[in-house]
């Protein structure tokens, strides 16, 4: 399912969808089944460096995107630099406003910001930024956005997704997987819940061997 690797003359359309679903793939629980594939992947996307989604200022993707890259490649332990967040704040030190209208690019740099070692200034005032807008949302004064996404922030600022369980991480992404509906998103939403089913009933069986 994770399948196919990152090419020099890869756009960033193709990355950006291939990071998508290791983060998916991770999320519902099932990435135990494709260590090597998303490894050689994210190690393509490293020796790549930063020049991917280098634009990350300006309105569009690339914050969700860049955000997603730095995460992802952190948590498989290569050395990442949060550098390329400054290019978030105005001459006068502050994020730019439009940020806050970025609610996906948001949740994305709110989880990327947990990741922060010390002294990382610009990641730990990312977390603060990104936590206040999410909360805003939803807000009278607020965009709308869909109620399958706002359980997704919700549970982000409950419990950032690195810090949480994969059980139950697994959980909450089967009960509220994006609502996107391609035949990809389906046939992996299958996969995962018959994993957690068979994982489940793997653990409730050695339950009841102990408690013999």
């Amino acid at each position: 399912m994770v399948t196919n690797e990152v090419r020099s003359g890869d756009d960033e359309a193709v990355i950006a969808d291939k990071l998508r679903l290791i983060d998916a793939v991770q999320r519902l629980g099932v990435g135990y089944h494709f260590e090597a594939e998303i490894e050689a992947i994210l190690e393509k996307v490293h020796d790549m460096g930063e020049v991917l989604f280098a634009n990350i200022d300006d309105k569009d993707t690339n914050l969700y995107h860049a955000a997603l890259r730095f995460r992802l490649l952190r948590q498989q332990g290569f050395p990442t630099s949060p550098d390329e967040f400054k290019k978030l704040k105005n001459s006068d030190g502050r994020f730019k406003e439009w940020l806050s209208r970025d609610v996906q690019g948001l949740l994305s740099l709110y989880e990327a910001a947990h990741m922060a070692f010390n002294g990382e200034d610009i990641l730990d005032e990312a977390l603060s930024f990104a936590t206040k807008s999410l909360k805003s949302i939803g807000l009278p004064t607020q965009e709308k956005i869909s109620p399958s996404f706002q359980k997704q922030i919700d549970f982000a600022l409950r419990l950032p997704a690195w810090k949480c369980p994969s059980r139950s991480l697994a959980r909450h992404s089967i009960d509220n997987f994006y609502s996107e509906d391609s035949a990809l998103n389906q046939n992996l939403l299958t996969f995962a819940k018959l994993d957690f089913n068979m994982v489940q009933s793997f653990h409730q069986q050695e339950l009841r061997e102990l408690s013999k």
